[in-house]
């Protein structure tokens, strides 16, 4: 077993933990027969989710998470929610209602539902996307097969949110890239927490970076701590050393090769829209509790939403449709 996958074994959060590892045969990504850690995880947050966004325009940054543009970070207070248009040089943004500059939030699940799917209904445009951990359509539970000894690919993979591009300790996902296009296309915001998380219907709290709030555990020799684990197998680690020092030589999947833990990945500066480059091995899976085998090589379609539980309605100046209160 790599050295990267015993440290996560070591140090997963036992409140994440479902059901407990267990080796058993998998089929990767690039066809490679090999065996697997086979184990249960929930998210189990160190904090609670949130805040995400503010409510009015007057609120300050304890209220809100924080957005990306052009790899940079912003905080989400009411200022940055009344000069999006200013921001985004655009005069269609309109996030809340200049008359009481209360902010337009999604705070039901249909509101949610809708305005978290890449074709948004322009009944959403304008929103600040805000879902709970309760308004989700699947189990935030998931079933990781993790290869005991990552196999190199022949080239690498792009991460996909589908399986993302691994864990961390607490059991959250680390996703693949936030689809930003399409969330400002709709003029939409969908800030994350300062924990770099946020919440869709389909994968529950996930993170998309790496914050000083994700728990870490020490390597040796002043290393950059290891923050979880890739499907592929090799460990990701915090950008950062002790000293604030970056990693020297690393590859476009933001890898390296350390004499101590072998290949491994760095986390990428918050605000970059992508935890790590790509992935360089083999990938395991991320399947839906229950699931017993893994063969990551079959053709695995994208996770499909089911159907929406109403057609999007007229919604509120909360974000409400019929279903309010449900």
């Amino acid at each position: 077993m790599s050295p990267a996958l015993q440290a996560f074994l070591h140090a997963v959060k036992p409140g994440a933990v479902l059901q407990d590892g267990e080796v058993v045969d998998c089929t990767l990504s690039g066809g490679t027969e090999t065996t697997c850690m086979r184990f249960v995880l929930t998210p189990a947050p160190e904090r609670q989710p949130g805040p995400w966004c503010p409510r009015r325009v007057t609120d300050g940054a304890e209220a809100g998470g924080f957005w990306i543009d052009d790899g940079k970070a912003f905080a989400v207070d009411g200022a940055f929610i009344e000069n999006l248009a200013r921001f985004y040089d655009d005069p269609e943004w309109r996030l809340y209602d200049p008359e009481t500059g209360r902010v337009r939030v999604t705070t039901s699940f249909d509101g949610c539902f809708w305005a978290a799917r890449p074709d948004v209904p322009k009944d959403y445009y304008n929103y600040c996307v805000e879902c709970q951990t309760d308004q989700i359509v699947v189990a935030p539970s998931a079933t990781f097969f993790i290869p005991l000894e990552a196999v190199k690919a022949e080239r690498p993979s792009p991460l996909l949110d589908l399986p993302g591009a691994g864990v961390a300790f607490n059991g959250v996902r680390f996703n693949g890239p936030a689809p930003y296009k399409f969330i400002v296309e709709a003029y939409t915001i969908a800030p994350f927490d300062d924990c770099g998380g946020h919440v869709n219907p389909y994968h529950g709290y996930h993170y998309h970076f790496v914050t000083d709030c994700v728990k870490k555990l020490e390597a040796a020799k002043g290393h950059a701590p290891q923050v979880g684990i890739s499907v592929d197998g090799y460990g990701i680690f915090q950008r950062l050393d002790a000293k604030g020092r970056e990693s020297e030589g690393l590859d476009a999947c933001r890898g390296h090769t350390s004499a101590d833990l072998g290949y491994h990945y760095h986390a990428a500066p918050v605000g970059t829209n992508s935890i790590v480059g790509c992935l360089t091995g083999e990938l395991g899976c991320v399947s839906p509790p229950g699931t017993q085998s893994c063969d990551a090589s079959a053709f695995r379609q994208p996770l499909a939403p089911p159907g929406a539980p109403v057609p999007p309605g007229e919604p509120s100046d909360d974000g409400n449709t019929g279903r309010a209160g449900q």
